[in-house]
């Protein structure tokens, strides 16, 4: 083999390896572009009435949520929504402030900031005397941990 054939096998190599490394960095930059420009596509949007805990439990921080509500006499307060392993749990205190035994079923509806319904759960509330408190806990499966408020109805 002459020495300018050798030149032109090495020179073929080299440019080849070079098309070779265009390549493969060209189609890194467009998958990169590709997920920074569809981000949200693939996480999870940010939860603006959401704190996430160490262990993973996100819990509601809306001011709103914790106000306390009241439907024919019977007080809904000290609320705390919490979502872990896609189960969410509502737990929170009902006062009986009637005159009378209460046992009836509650149907709390989480509600978005735009104050579109999320979603309504029911609670089963049985024999609260008048004047005291018992647990609400409720739980349902699904992410619902960034409600804004809720509604409660009988």
């Amino acid at each position: 083999m002459k020495d300018s054939e050798k030149k032109m096998i090495i020179i073929l190599i080299i440019v080849a390896v070079v098309i070779i490394g265009v390549i493969i960095l060209l189609t890194k930059n467009k998958r990169g572009n590709g997920n920074q420009a569809g981000g949200n596509e693939t996480n999870a949007p940010e939860e603006e009435f959401v704190n996430v805990l160490e262990d993973g439990t996100k819990l509601n921080t809306s001011e709103t949520l914790h106000n306390t509500k009241v439907v024919d006499g019977l007080e809904i307060s000290d609320l705390q929504l919490t979502e872990r392993g896609n189960e969410t749990v509502l737990l929170g205190t009902v006062k009986n402030t009637t005159g009378t035994v209460q046992t009836t079923v509650l149907k709390i509806t989480l509600i978005d900031k735009e104050g579109k319904e999320i979603k309504t759960l029911t609670a089963y509330v049985e024999g609260i005397k008048p004047g005291e408190s018992t647990e609400l806990n409720v739980s349902t499966t699904l992410d619902y941990a960034n409600a804004y408020d809720f509604k409660v109805s009988k």
